[in-house]
């Protein structure tokens, strides 16, 4: 499968609401795509899938975290920083939290920390603004 057709495919995922339907759902997307999964622009239409849906319980960690740590971490920090600028979720959150965990350059460990400072300045409130805070006390 081609980049555009696999990121026109995760962009149209639309979650239910009933997470045991949701992971489902996304497991058969995830097989469908097989190794187009690894693509930049795939793996950033993933990332983006939290963005859309923050409110979505997609698993936890959950077939899109799965799929993304499939590949090295470097290769998705810029990503998910990239995410956490646009607009910052408990599971982007948490996956940067993942990411401070594992063997991560002192680079992108960095733009992490960037990345979730800037978040912190956008108005974001309760258990988000929480999970920022903690994480940037944590790891920063």
């Amino acid at each position: 499968m081609e980049e555009h057709e696999a990121s026109t495919r995760v962009r149209a995922l639309t979650p239910t609401g009933d997470e045991p339907t949701d992971v489902g759902a996304l497991r058969g997307l995830l097989d469908q795509l097989g190794d187009a999964k690894h693509l930049p622009g795939v793996r950033r239409e993933l990332i983006a899938v939290f963005e859309r849906h923050p409110e979505a319980d997609l698993g936890s960690p959950g077939p899109i975290v799965h799929a993304l740590e499939e590949s090295p971490i470097d290769e998705h920090v810029d990503l998910l920083a990239s995410s956490l600028k646009r607009r910052a979720t408990m599971m982007t959150v948490w996956m940067a939290e993942r990411c401070f965990r594992s063997k991560l350059s002192a680079q992108n460990r960095a733009e992490l920390l960037d990345a979730l400072a800037e978040a912190q300045r956008e108005p974001v409130s309760g258990e988000l603004a929480e999970a920022i805070a903690g994480a940037l006390c944590e790891y920063g």
